[in-house]
């Protein structure tokens, strides 16, 4: 059986033709690979913000249905059109006629064996990423979340400035509500970093984001700091959904001028920043 690929692209803009490269659907004469770059999804989606429709979980259908088709080994089809998928032809059918959002290249023969080496390696080539670690930080789950926080961060400020530190109206009569952040220190300008995972409803999220924008209002007001003198951060990753109310609200505090947006990850940044500016703890209680 001939082997072949075909590349799968995202196109924001059908009537100027643009497109990005998202994924890959390969026939190695017996099962079908699939991979598919979250980076360039996201790319492409920030590309056209009217696309309205859940882009990632389309091409997790596609990918879903290689599996299935490879577990069935039976002539089903693939996006609904009665053709045989295991065929060339029926890739150049879709890059012919499928001239919506999802788009399908011209398939592309392959002459060799396919092992797993050498479809990381060809992934590589194609998208520049790592098929075990790509080019983009990947979900932390939330198990492990803190504890990247706690390792990249806390445990190198602990003894110099507040951390896991609790503001309420009992300790500050200037703060009508309860927030915790990872930690707060102060010299010259105020530094501080509070994680966020995007894991609840738009509501409760909405909540959450409000009380610290007026928590850095009402310290900024208190120590006579302006709100640009000021370091704080948000801990958070990027939520998958595209589109959806929390990426939304995700993507406003992200472009926010008093806030900086940083993943679990990149938490060393704070550390480094306070260490750098020599900063301490200044509250009581």
């Amino acid at each position: 059986m001939k082997q072949f690929y075909s590349i799968v692209k995202l196109s924001p803009h059908v009537v100027t033709e643009d497109s990005v490269a998202v994924g890959i659907v390969f026939y190695d004469g017996e099962l079908f690979r699939t991979y598919f770059s979250d980076y360039k999804i996201n790319i492409a989606a920030k590309l056209n913000t009217r696309i309205s429709v859940n882009v990632k979980q389309i091409v997790q259908e596609i990918a879903v249905k290689c599996e299935q088709l490879n577990l069935e080994k039976s002539k089903d089809l693939l996006i609904n059109e009665a053709r045989d998928y295991t065929h060339p032809s029926y890739f150049q059918y879709l890059s012919n006629y499928a001239n919506g959002l999802i788009q399908f290249s011209s398939p592309v023969s392959f002459i060799g064996e396919m092992s797993d080496a050498y479809f990381a390696k060809f992934i590589f080539n194609l998208f520049n990423e790592d098929l075990e670690k790509t080019s983009i930080p990947k979900s932390t789950q939330q198990s492990n979340y803190e504890e990247i926080i706690h390792q990249k961060l806390i445990r190198h400020v602990e003894d110099k400035v507040h951390t896991n530190y609790s503001f309420s109206p009992e300790k500050s009569e200037d703060i009508y509500f309860s927030f915790e952040m990872e930690c707060i220190g102060k010299n010259g300008a105020l530094i501080g970093a509070k994680s966020m995972p995007f894991n609840k409803g738009k509501s409760t999220m909405d909540k959450y984001i409000s009380h610290y924008f007026a928590l850095i209002s009402t310290l900024s007001n208190r120590y006579n700091y302006s709100l640009k003198q000021n370091s704080f951060y948000m801990i958070s990753e990027e939520p998958k959904d595209i589109g959806s109310e929390n990426h939304q609200l995700w993507e406003i505090v992200k472009n926010h001028p008093i806030i900086k947006v940083i993943h679990p990850e990149e938490s060393g940044i704070v550390s480094d920043l306070i260490v750098r500016k020599k900063a301490t703890t200044f509250l009581e209680g």
